[in-house]
């Protein structure tokens, strides 16, 4: 566990309830609008659900004070050699592209996709990928 995260309200919340209760919440307005959501739905059903479950930092994780250990395309990475894990944040509004879309859907996938993704991820790999929760880009970092 993080020193951050055992304060957090979220702390201990499985990655796979968050991703049920977000995929519950899309299955709603699908049902009202008679379609599935699109793309800015689905980040707005997501950033409510992150206000609701005050799932936001209010100050930055220390690891971001300095430069990533890694990155990749829509991602950075620190080592936290101390507890053998790894602190992963995306970069602003790309969390990848859709395994499968409908043509009248936008092929990135939300945040909540992105989720799912990890919710397989830890099924099929047998990791423990946990959601810690949402930090704002502010644009301060200056690496």
């Amino acid at each position: 566990m993080f020193s951050y995260e055992s304060v957090r309200p979220a702390a201990g919340v499985p990655l796979q309830a968050h991703v049920e209760e977000l995929r519950r919440r899309c299955e709603a307005v699908a049902r009202v609008q008679g379609g599935h959501p699109s793309y800015l739905e689905e980040v707005t059903i997501f950033r409510r659900y992150a206000v609701e479950c005050d799932l936001f930092f209010r100050q930055a994780l220390p690891e971001l004070a300095r430069p990533p250990d890694d990155e990749g395309n829509e991602h950075q990475v620190w080592f936290r050699r101390e507890t053998n894990a790894y602190v992963k944040v995306t970069w602003p509004d790309v969390f990848g592209l859709l395994v499968l879309y409908r043509p009248d859907e936008d092929e990135r996938a939300s945040p909540i996709a992105y989720l799912e993704r990890w919710c397989l991820h830890n099924d099929l790999f047998g990791d423990a990928v946990i959601f810690i929760g949402v930090l704002e880009d502010d644009g301060s970092c200056d690496w």
